[in-house]
């Protein structure tokens, strides 16, 4: 396998940056951030490759995303496709964060 990391530190980084090409794209064609936030993060790396979701799940905290995952009634067939789910939330969720605090 891989040398890959991760840790909250990364993650809090990563979701600044995801914010950070959100908002440019929302100044530059009018989309907004939250939509794009979406979108990026549906299609991440840490999302949509398993290993890298199950890696997320173990090495960060991923409360936040397992409110988000049970506040939208989530459901899973498998371990890959719940751990796919929970690092799209816990993801999605920072970059909530951050893009409120971008806001104020």
């Amino acid at each position: 396998m891989s040398e890959f990391k991760i840790s909250q530190y990364l993650l809090r980084q990563e979701a600044k940056r995801i914010v950070e090409d959100a908002i440019e794209e929302e100044g530059e064609f009018d989309v907004p951030a939250l939509e794009t936030v979406q979108q990026i993060c549906d299609g991440h790396q840490w999302v949509i490759y398993t290993y890298k979701a199950i890696l997320l799940c173990a090495e960060c905290d991923t409360s936040e995303g397992e409110e988000w995952l049970e506040g939208v009634g989530s459901e899973y067939d498998s371990f890959g496709e719940h751990a796919s789910k929970l690092a799209y939330a816990t993801l999605l969720t920072a970059c909530i964060h951050k893009l409120n605090s971008e806001g104020e």
